[in-house]
């Protein structure tokens, strides 16, 4: 099978109608350049070029393979360009696992910190519970995972802390807490809060550490937005990142001191990917850690 690099030697033979001039242009010793073209026709079967003391010339074969040859090697360094430019991460899409947790401001931030350098570059997020992201960042099926419990260190995931999240205090209407213009953490001790999945679970655990003294209640309804459906019907809090939109039947308070959840990146073992190399360097607080 002919090679692209005997094509190229021979498009620049035949463009230049000389080795000489044709090496200087390729950076190519003039045996190395007549050895490429020798090696391409040997490949083919075919004469390409006559060659005398005093000229080159394209032989009819040499003519025809030009004329496709120009736009082969174009569709290749456009081929090549296009597989820099996703290793880069500057085209393509990326596939983010994001967690429940993750809201709308903080997949927003992400988004546009991964599309700042190309509008070229698309981003998918696909909603994936806790549990199952590092499996899908193993099989390939994700790229990068958003979730806010870094869970246990392994070898083949590598993770690193992005700035945190402001959270709300989101409550039922009818709450008695919802009446006031914010809510300490204190206000919650010995309510009801509702969390995505059972005590012992690390997102669960990270919640109930930060609001000591509620009573958990695990949700039957999850995913972004959907949990708060059930907040009525369990008259309970339910904490989530600012800026999320509600339903009529809930109010999203502040709370005082405010409160803060982390955010992480995670990606394969390995020297970081594009998009989680600009998402560190974007939105990081502190260095990457392995």
């Amino acid at each position: 099978m002919p090679e692209l690099s005997q094509l190229r030697t021979f498009a620049a033979v035949a463009e230049a109608l000389s080795f000489t001039r044709a090496a200087e242009e390729l950076g190519l010793s003039q045996q190395a350049t007549s050895k490429a073209v020798r090696a391409l026709e040997d490949e083919l079967g075919v004469v390409l070029l006559e060659r005398t003391t005093r000229e080159v010339r394209l032989t009819p074969a040499g003519s025809t393979l030009l004329a496709s040859a120009r736009d082969l090697l174009a569709r290749a360094e456009v081929a090549f360009a296009e597989v820099r430019d996703v290793e880069a991460g500057l085209s393509g899409t990326i596939r983010i696992g994001a967690s429940p947790a993750i809201g709308l401001a903080d997949r927003t931030d992400v988004a546009r910190a991964l599309r700042a350098d190309s509008a070229r570059v698309g981003v998918a997020f696909h909603e994936v519970r806790p549990g199952q992201l590092r499996t899908l960042l193993r099989t390939g099926d994700i790229d990068i995972a958003l979730t806010r419990a870094r869970g246990l260190d392994e070898d083949s995931i590598s993770t690193h802390e992005l700035r945190p999240s402001t959270m709300v205090c989101c409550l039922p209407v009818t709450h008695r807490l919802a009446t006031g213009g914010s809510v300490s953490t204190s206000d919650l001790v010995g309510e009801r809060l509702l969390v995505p999945s059972p005590p012992g679970t690390p997102f669960t655990d990270l919640l109930l550490a930060r609001v000591p003294g509620v009573v958990p209640v695990e949700a039957r309804i999850t995913g972004t937005g959907v949990i708060l459906t059930e907040l009525m019907a369990e008259n309970a809090a339910y904490l989530m990142p600012e800026g999320a939109a509600v339903p009529p039947d809930v109010v999203c308070l502040p709370i005082e001191g405010g409160l803060t959840l982390p955010l992480f990146v995670l990606w394969p073992a390995g020297r970081p990917s594009p998009a989680a190399r600009r998402l560190i360097a974007t939105l990081s607080v502190e260095p990457a850690r392995r």
